[in-house]
């Protein structure tokens, strides 16, 4: 029997780490925070010196991050002292919920009972809040930047991707080629780590919504 080592695709290729960011105010809240600029709280840099720890030995190629300030934070805090520079990306900025921003989410299904059943509980993907994006939308925005970026990295590289819960949802679709519909299937927690491998067009989900790395900041 031969000893050589049977090639799979999954065994090369691209490794996006992609992480939401630390926890802020209004997440513990329950406000809408959209696209309203809103920095870490002291847990949420916490969160993000934990994730830090946990990825201190890996070699990232590039880093990407939305250009908001709690992303851009958590972005600095995984990093530490590597020395990666971090790009801003506004692609990567979370869902514009327009006249929703800084409302909790009873506030917003009061004020709109009508808008917040179809896109929090039917999850429309066509359906975008007054002032607001759909995620349809937001989808083919942060695809334009998954096709420029992912173009300039190959095999054995590793990039990390800081961004929010929609952002994030919506490069899962673009890396793993799924349904626009899909946006709703998956959560992510903040500070968590999720990868996927990509390999020419393809991709593989490897890691989704791991936060392993927060259990010993006990829940709040």
């Amino acid at each position: 029997m031969s000893d050589d080592r049977v090639f799979v695709p999954w065994d090369t290729g691209c490794s996006w780490y992609l992480v939401r960011h630390g926890e802020t105010e209004w997440n513990r809240a329950r406000r809408i925070q959209g696209q309203s600029d809103i920095p870490l709280n002291e847990r949420g840099r916490a969160q993000a010196g934990r994730l830090g720890g946990r990825l201190a030995g890996t070699a990232f190629s590039a880093v990407y991050a939305s250009d908001l300030a709690r992303t851009m934070e958590t972005a600095r805090l995984v990093c530490g002292e590597s020395g990666v520079p971090i790009t801003g990306v506004p692609a990567l900025r979370e869902f514009a919920y327009g006249e929703w921003e800084g409302l909790t989410f009873a506030e917003a299904e009061a004020r709109d009972p009508a808008g917040f059943a179809e896109r929090m509980m039917r999850q429309s993907a066509a359906y975008a809040p007054p002032g607001g994006e759909s995620s349809r939308e937001v989808i083919e925005r942060v695809r334009g930047f998954h096709d420029r970026v992912r173009a300039a990295h190959g095999s054995g590289e590793q990039v990390l991707v800081v961004g929010h819960g929609g952002s994030l949802l919506a490069s899962l679709i673009c890396l793993l080629d799924l349904p626009v519909e899909s946006h709703s299937r998956f959560r992510l927690d903040t500070a968590s780590l999720s990868v996927v491998r990509t390999f020419g067009d393809s991709g593989v989900l490897e890691l989704w919504n791991d936060t392993s790395h927060l259990a010993s900041l006990g829940e709040e």
